[in-house]
């Protein structure tokens, strides 16, 4: 099949929702001078892509500019609040005890470790819509300065790991387990602004939808299946490992991610990051407190 990457949609409110079901798909372009190129095939040269619609040059005073429905913003970063934060954690400790004792389900997509993340408005692909949701397992990502020392201690505690189970796999996992257990409860280790993951099936042949509304229109939604529920609204930061413009400290979150990735499901170590930065917190429990009810604060920062 021969995607025509010409054709394009965008559903950025209700509204358009409607529009778009009505009338069919958006000629308009978030293309321009300063835009992403119309064709997404663009975006890639030497093997790797730069995401030109972030920029993060503010973003240790707790802004971030990002170009989303076609205008550049100026958006403070918010600190995630303390309940998602414990619940989050805890949780984890939850799901670590229980795949030990149950294993592994891929089927298992509820709780911390895996949001449903919405995006829009990047070119169609084999769709008439460009709105997509995806699951994505994602996590904290530790302070700047506990960053190296992270990925350092993730690769060797996970070759000794393997090397003292010598191919059992259920000494290895209960092994795991239990270092992230001890190592998720570590005071001040963790970044509040951010949560991060992977673009494991993004490639120049192949440009998953998330992948493609990212690029072109860097807003997204990430809800938690559970109890409470949580949703972050962020400004997606994308990071190719092969990029040569890549700060030490970018280089670094691509780093931690896949060797916490890793350290768990084994993989290449270079897989494309994705660094969530917070803009928004909501509690959508649908109980009293909850429905919707944003519930973040301003960083200090």
């Amino acid at each position: 099949m021969t995607i025509d990457w010409r054709r394009r949609c965008f559903l950025g409110s209700a509204a358009a929702a409607l529009a778009g079901a009505v009338a069919g798909c958006s000629r308009r372009s978030t293309g321009g001078p300063d835009g992403p190129p119309e064709d997404p095939r663009r975006w890639w040269k030497g093997g790797h892509f730069v995401q030109r619609t972030v920029d993060t040059s503010a973003i240790e005073s707790g802004v971030i500019r990002a170009r989303i429905d076609g205008t550049w913003r100026s958006i403070k970063t918010v600190d995630l609040p303390d309940r998602f934060v414990r619940w989050s954690l805890e949780e984890r400790q939850v799901r670590l005890k229980e795949l030990v004792s149950k294993g592994f389900d891929p089927r298992d997509l509820d709780g911390p470790h895996n949001a449903c993340v919405a995006t829009y408005g990047g070119p169609a692909r084999d769709s008439a819509f460009s709105l997509n949701t995806a699951y994505k397992g994602m996590g904290f990502v530790p302070v700047a300065d506990k960053l190296v020392e992270s990925i350092e201690r993730l690769r060797f505690v996970g070759a000794e790991i393997e090397r003292k189970a010598s191919g059992e796999f259920a000494a290895s996992i209960r092994a795991k387990t239990n270092f992230l257990g001890h190592f998720y409860r570590i005071p001040g280790l963790f970044d509040r602004r951010k949560q991060i993951s992977l673009e494991l099936f993004t490639t120049p042949d192949y440009m998953t939808h998330t992948f493609l509304n990212m690029m072109a229109n860097p807003i997204a939604s990430a809800s938690f299946l559970a109890y409470p529920t949580f949703e972050l609204r962020a400004v997606p930061q994308l990071l190719h490992p092969d990029n040569p413009g890549l700060t030490e400290y970018e280089r670094s979150l691509i780093g931690y991610v896949n060797a916490v990735h890793d350290f768990v499901h084994h993989g290449s170590g270079r897989s494309i990051a994705c660094v969530y930065h917070v803009v928004e917190v909501f509690d959508d429990t649908p109980a009293s407190g909850g429905r919707g009810t944003k519930i973040a604060s301003i960083s200090k920062r």
